[in-house]
């Protein structure tokens, strides 16, 4: 089991209340699930150290199986365990008595990781370390100090600490990040425009020259940048200088503020321009940065991860050079990537396209496909691609009646929905993510991949709904709408399926746990004009 070291311990510090509330719910869910705590408990510094979505910042980062980390700063043990679960041993570290206390508690059935508590060059480890994390630590080792010299010093003195190929990861936000401009709180100083301003805080926020302008004082000779989207805090992409973001990438992303009152832009609006423009690098809310004395680096280039799902599908795509991999971000989420790799197979044997892929190691690979998406070759379309869109989606159509065997209508999981409707064929098994998000398309040919939702004798009409649903604003824009529900029999289906897909969506994506993030996602576009509108005025009261 885990175990906790109390020894090195030389002041105390205070414990808030929320503190004490987050220990209180590790201690009565000694199996790790807070989905009731998260469910009722609306407070971000309890979503912050409990929710699941944390583990995305590490949960598709590869180290060696041998690996000995460090963590730096564990808090109540939010990454601790998904580090863990990828390297032999973790030495997790915090300052607070209490937070360790907690974090061992919490992690009390693993048996490679030992909590320390105290500050670090107390301690007389007696090994060095392959990975050494620190997540928000840099940033207030020096109380907001200007000058970077203090925080080289820091970084310098964790040297002694690392073995000669091991890796450093830093994870903090940017000064220049788009949320910031767009009117988010300095986490240091709790001010809108904190630093940008010139407000110092309780922490340093650094841009991307100043990080590495540390680094090398420090005396690393490589280091790799990382771009999590929205944030370090609660990743759903990464991004590298390797594997920039596509222009449409904030209509994927789900950008989130507990304290929206401020803001006067919402971010998701912008990085088209950002990223045309080549800003995207130097504006990325916050960093996850690489650093060593050799080139030995993670080979990822680009992550998309969700973990905001159903425990066994969260579920990190990651791109390494020529290869996509998807890795479980959990032990949980293997089955996740084992139901992928079963529903594959029985799509290949009915003869349709599908990429090739092999699963090993509990992880499935596949090659990176020099194609479009389906869904991205819809939104290049214009209106004279009429034809072309048609033949595409009769091609999907067909590809859907294709993927398994009919049974009888008596079977029909959603007849009960509506019993006097015509639900066309019932499917023995629909794969649900036969949508053209899933599909590689290119010169007329379908590849279907990264199918890993099914439901039993389902009707047929249901998949080709999916597909029109999700691609309902670019059908519309290129006039094509109404023409396709009629074409394949879902005018009269429409409302009832939209129900049903609205309902499955809220439970895979748990919305019952974790609605307070979508509400802290749903920032108020009236009230950032508001603001605007404020900004306004005040600027004119000054004119006068």
């Amino acid at each position: 089991m885990a175990q906790l070291h109390e020894k090195f311990i030389k002041t105390s510090t205070s414990v808030s209340q929320v503190e004490q509330d987050i220990d209180h719910y590790i201690t009565l869910h000694p199996d790790g699930v807070y989905d009731d705590v998260l469910a009722t408990d609306g407070r971000w510094d309890v979503f912050f150290h409990l929710a699941d979505m944390r583990q995305a910042l590490f949960g598709w980062y590869d180290m060696p199986k041998d690996a000995d980390v460090l963590e730096i700063g564990c808090g109540f043990g939010a990454l601790t365990g998904v580090l863990a679960d990828r390297a032999a041993h973790v030495a997790a570290l915090d300052e607070s008595l209490f937070r360790a206390r907690a974090c061992a508690k919490r992690w009390a059935k693993k048996e490679n990781i030992d909590v320390y508590a105290g500050q670090l060059h107390d301690i007389p480890f007696s090994q060095r370390f392959d990975v050494i994390t620190l997540v928000d630590i840099l940033p207030r080792v020096a109380n907001g100090e200007e000058s970077l010299a203090p925080y080289a010093a820091y970084l310098k003195s964790l040297l002694a600490y690392l073995k000669p190929q091991g890796r450093l990861l830093l994870a903090m936000d940017n000064r220049l990040g788009l949320k910031f401009i767009c009117g988010a709180h300095d986490p240091y100083s709790d001010e809108p425009f904190g630093e940008l301003s010139g407000v110092s805080g309780r922490g340093r926020l650094f841009t991307s020259a100043e990080v590495g302008e540390i680094l090398a004082e420090v005396g690393f000779i490589y280091w790799k940048f990382y771009y999590p989207l929205p944030d370090y805090r609660l990743p759903q992409f990464i991004f590298t200088d390797d594997a920039l973001p596509n222009p449409n990438v904030g209509e994927m992303l789900i950008p989130y503020d507990p304290m929206p009152e401020s803001r006067i832009l919402h971010e998701a609006s912008l990085y088209e321009a950002l990223i045309r423009n080549d800003l995207f690098p130097g504006m990325a809310n916050s960093f996850l940065v690489e650093c060593g004395m050799t080139e030995d680096f993670c080979q990822t280039e680009s992550v998309s991860v969700a973990c905001d799902r159903a425990p066994a599908y969260n579920i990190a795509t990651c791109r390494e050079g020529e290869l996509y991999l998807k890795k479980p971000v959990t032990a949980t989420a293997e089955q996740g990537i084992q139901d992928i790799a079963e529903n594959l197979e029985p799509l290949r044997q009915r003869g349709l396209d599908v990429v090739p892929w092999e699963l090993k190691d509990g992880r499935l690979f596949m090659p990176r496909i020099d194609a479009p998406t389906m869904a991205t070759w819809l939104q290049r379309r214009k209106p004279k691609d009429r034809d072309s869109v048609l033949a595409a989606m009769d091609r999907l159509w067909a590809g859907i009646l294709q993927s398994s065997p009919p049974v009888p209508d008596a079977k029909n999981c959603m007849k009960k929905l509506d019993p006097e409707a015509d639900w066309g064929v019932i499917l023995s098994c629909a794969y649900l993510n036969m949508t053209p998000d899933n599909i590689f398309y290119r010169d007329g040919k379908l590849s279907f991949f990264n199918q890993g939702l099914s439901r039993e004798n389902c009707p047929a009409k249901y998949l080709m709904f999916l597909s029109v649903y999700d691609n309902a604003d670019v059908l519309s824009h290129l006039g094509m709408l109404d023409e396709l529900k009629a074409r394949y029999g879902l005018s009269s289906l429409w409302g009832v399926m939209e129900a049903a897909q609205q309902e499955n969506v809220a439970r895979f994506r748990r919305y019952d746990v974790y609605h307070r993030f979508y509400d802290w996602a749903a920032m108020n576009p009236a009230r950032m004009e508001k603001n605007r509108r404020v900004l306004k005025i005040i600027g004119n009261d000054e004119d006068e």
